[in-house]
C-alpha cells in the first residue's frame, strides 16, 4: 500500500472503537441487568442495533470508497463524500444482508439442526447407546462443518455488494447486491480462497496496532481483486 494506509486510519480506527463500545455495552446490560425481565433486555438489544447500523455503515461505504479511490491512483487527498442518500443506503445494504445470509445460513445448517432433533427425540422414545450417541453425534458434527464450509462458499456472492454501492453512486441497495450476485457467478471459489489466505494476518490481530495494518490491506487487497475481475 506503500504507506497510502494511513489516509484510512481514522476510519478503520473509527469503525473497530464503535465495534468495540457496542460489544462492551452489549456485555454490560446482559451483565448488570441478568435478573431484568427478558422483554427488557430485548429491547436494549433492539434499540443498540439500529444505532450500530446506523454509526458503522456509512463508514464502511466510507471506507470502501478510500480503497477504491486508492486502487484507482488518487493517492492524496481522499475524501469521498457519499451524501445523506449514501449513509441510508449503506444502512439499507448491511440490514438486507444480514438478514439474506442468516436465511442461508439458516439453510445449510437445516440439515444437522433438524437431524439432531429427530435424534434427541428418538433418544427420548428409545435410549441409544453411549457409543451410538458419539457416533451420530459426531457425523453431526461433519454434517454441520460441511454445512458452514458451503455456506461460507456461498455467501460470497454478495462480498461485492458494498463494492458495487461504491462504485455507482445511482445504485441502490437492491442493485448493489443483484450485482454482486450477477459478477461473482463461477467465482465464489476463488474469492472464498483469496480470503482464506489472509487468515494468518488475521490471527495476528490479537492486538488493536497489528488489526490497524491487516485489515487495511485486506480491504484494499480485496478491492483490488474485484477492479481486476
Amino acid at each position: 500500500m506503500n504507506g497510502a494506509g494511513f489516509n484510512f486510519l481514522p476510519v478503520c480506527t473509527a469503525i473497530m472503537l464503535l465495534v468495540f463500545v457496542f460489544s462492551v455495552l452489549n456485555a454490560a446490560v446482559n451483565y448488570f441487568f441478568k435478573s431484568a425481565d427478558k422483554p427488557l433486555l430485548a429491547a436494549v438489544a433492539m434499540l443498540s442495533l439500529p444505532l450500530f447500523v446506523a454509526s458503522v455503515a456509512p463508514l464502511r461505504l466510507i471506507m470502501q470508497t478510500k480503497f477504491l479511490l486508492q486502487a484507482k491512483g488518487t493517492r492524496t487527498g481522499i475524501k469521498p463524500d457519499i451524501g445523506f442518500s449514501g449513509a441510508l443506503k449503506a444502512c439499507e445494504l448491511c440490514v438486507r444482508l444480514f438478514f439474506i445470509k442468516l436465511f442461508w445460513f439458516c439453510v445449510f445448517e437445516a440439515v444437522p439442526v433438524v437431524a439432531g432433533a429427530l435424534f434427541v427425540y428418538g433418544n427420548y422414545q428409545s435410549a441409544v447407546s453411549l457409543k451410538a450417541a458419539y457416533t451420530v453425534l459426531a457425523g453431526l458434527s461433519l454434517l454441520a462443518v460441511a454445512g458452514l464450509l458451503f455456506y461460507c462458499v456461498f455467501v460470497q456472492r454478495y462480498s461485492k455488494s458494498m463494492f458495487f454501492l461504491a462504485c455507482y453512486k445511482d445504485f441502490s441497495a437492491g442493485d448493489a447486491i443483484t450485482e454482486s450476485v450477477r459478477r461473482t457467478r463461477g467465482k465464489l471459489s476463488d474469492i472464498f480462497l483469496f480470503k482464506l489466505s489472509f487468515v494468518p494476518w488475521m490471527m495476528l490481530c490479537a492486538g488493536i496496532l497489528p488489526a490497524i495494518y491487516v485489515i487495511p490491506y485486506y480491504k484494499q487487497s480485496l478491492t483490488c481483486l474485484y477492479l481486476s475481475r
